[in-house]
This record gives structure tokens, C-alpha cells and sequence, in this order.
């Protein structure tokens, strides 16, 4: 592997190989805040405001910390709160707080393709506070696995215990990285290679390393039967303006999750491809929001992070 590129990232053999990694490193005990506010806005756009709501995720408000679904709830009773919520946060955010619910709305429209071709196991990687599992009723006959840091499903299980999944199965898979494999724990929680899976990477690769990012794909690759879908999203290296770059950069170091994969759309399209994965789809938040939201919003739609959607071959 010495001197070979992948992904703009140059791979020493001396090194070792790097590990597979589904979201960034934190300490022990602690959880991702970004989930959080991912979760939230989840929130949001399943209130309102109506020509807005492409989410129905009423699980959102229960996983939320109790401070930001008070919020959320506030706008709901306050006329018009909620569209003030929806414009105060888009413009503090510079527009990157809508494409959170666009984008899921997106990979939701993947997951179903997926089922109705007929799919039985989806897998999440870095879970976070996703919702799709107790939400998305055409997941009656699919085994979920949701895999994330131990810290992370605590509280999401303790967050969510009294709430019943429309899945036909949740398992909860957690990865000690010192000392298991993607593929190990996957494997031994119940996922068949042999048969197609719809595979989730929702908001995750921007705090990892291209490397990182190399060996997950490798973790997918090894476990995606025939007929797998990968729903995976990224943002490119110029995706913001480079003094809003520095500021994201930054904020993300200070809450311990900084942002390190910029990844050209080419790349992953080749990266795909040499994983026999044909890429169906490649867009960004304003093809979103054609597709969802009125004619009046997409102007304040930002391009920051793109979303990939990509088939193997049946015969892989």
C-alpha cells in the first residue's frame, strides 16, 4: 500500500492499516452533542411549519435533551414560532440547518427503494439519535442494526425504552475500536452477506479521516450482498466560503467532533466503483429541496453537503 492514494489520503504500510471508524473519537463516558442537534431539527421539521414538515419523526422529540425539545414544543404553541424557529436557526447556521431535514428526507426516499425490491436488513452506521426504525413503518419486515459508541446507544436506549419500533428487529451493535472490526460485530449481531442490505452513513464522513473513511467502505464492501444500496453523505473540499470553513473547523474542535473529510465527488464515485457500487445519485441540498420543499425556500438553501446514493450489482 505504500504511496497509494485513495480518497487524497497517501497510505503507509508501515503504519498498518487504518481502522474503520464510524464517528470521531470522544472520551470516555461521552456522547456526539451533534446528534443532538441533528435529532432536534428532526424535530422541528415533523411540527412544522406544514409546507415544510418532510418528516413525520415523533420519536425525535423523546430522544432530544430535555432543554431542546422544550424548545421545539414552545414554537409549536407560540403562533408562528416554529417558522421563526426554522428562519433564526437557518440564518445563524448560514443555511446549513436545512439541508439536516432535506437530506433525510432523501435517504428515506433510498430506504424504501430498497425495501420494496426487498430488502430485509438495513444497517446505521454511527447511529447517533436516528429515528428510522420507530418512524418508517415500510421497516415492518427489516432487521435494523444500529451501530455507534456504547455512550451514545446508553442514552438512546435509556431515551427511547418505552417507545415500540415499526422494525421487524432492532439490534443495538456496539464497537470497542482498540480491539473489534466492523465486519466482526456485524457479523456476529446477525448480517448476512449473502443477502441485500440498505446501508446508512448519514452526516458521519466530515469528522473522519479519508483513511478512515477507506476502511469503512472496506467494512461495507466486505459485508453488502448483491443488491445492496449505500446511502452515504460527504461534503467536498470548497464547500463553504473559506472563512465559514474556518469557523466550522473550529467550532467542531471545540465540542471534540472537528471536521477532516472533504471528499471530491469524483473520488467517492471511483471509490464506489472500485467496490462494485454504481452510483445512482450524487446531489446536494438545493436538488433536495426541489424535491421537497416550496418554490419560496430554496433560495436560502446551501449546497454544503452532498449525498451520494449508490447500487451494487446484483450479481457482486
Amino acid at each position: 500500500m505504500l504511496g497509494s492514494t485513495r480518497l487524497g489520503v497517501t497510505l503507509n504500510a508501515a503504519a498498518g492499516q487504518p481502522r474503520a471508524i464510524i464517528r470521531p473519537a470522544m472520551r470516555e463516558g461521552n456522547r456526539s452533542r451533534t446528534s443532538d442537534w441533528v435529532a432536534a431539527l428532526r424535530a422541528l421539521y415533523t411540527e412544522g411549519p406544514r409546507e415544510l414538515a418532510v418528516l413525520d419523526d415523533p420519536a425525535a422529540l423523546e430522544l432530544i435533551p430535555t432543554s431542546l425539545a422544550r424548545l421545539v414544543r414552545t414554537g409549536a404553541r407560540v403562533p408562528f414560532g416554529l417558522r421563526a424557529l426554522h428562519r433564526t436557526i437557518g440564518v445563524a447556521t448560514r443555511g446549513l440547518s436545512y439541508g439536516v431535514p432535506l437530506r433525510t428526507a432523501a435517504i428515506d426516499d433510498a430506504v424504501r427503494r430498497s425495501v420494496q425490491a426487498g430488502t430485509e436488513q438495513m444497517v446505521v452506521l454511527g447511529a447517533g439519535l436516528d429515528a428510522r426504525a420507530w418512524r418508517m413503518p415500510e421497516l415492518e419486515s427489516v432487521t435494523v442494526y444500529e451501530l455507534d459508541h456504547p455512550s451514545t446507544q446508553a442514552y438512546k436506549r435509556e431515551r427511547i425504552a418505552e417507545l415500540s419500533p415499526l422494525a421487524r428487529a432492532v439490534k443495538h451493535v456496539s464497537i470497542d475500536f482498540e480491539r473489534q472490526s466492523i465486519v466482526e460485530v456485524l457479523k456476529d449481531a446477525g448480517v448476512d452477506a449473502r443477502k441485500p442490505s440498505v446501508w446508512i452513513w448519514e452526516g458521519v464522513t466530515m469528522y473522519l479521516t479519508p483513511a478512515a473513511i477507506e476502511a469503512t467502505l472496506d467494512a461495507v464492501d466486505a459485508l453488502a450482498g448483491g443488491g445492496s444500496r449505500l446511502a452515504m453523505t460527504y461534503i467536498p473540499p470548497k464547500f463553504a466560503r473559506p472563512w465559514l470553513r474556518a469557523i466550522g473547523t473550529l467550532g467542531g474542535r471545540l465540542i471534540g467532533e472537528a471536521l477532516k473529510g472533504r471528499l471530491d465527488p469524483d473520488a467517492v464515485r471511483t471509490a464506489l466503483g472500485r467496490r462494485g457500487f454504481r452510483v445512482e445519485s450524487d446531489d446536494a441540498a438545493p436538488e433536495w429541496a426541489a424535491r421537497f420543499w416550496p418554490d419560496a425556500e430554496r433560495a436560502h438553501v446551501k449546497a454544503y453537503e452532498r449525498l451520494a446514493i449508490a447500487l451494487r450489482d446484483v450479481d457482486a
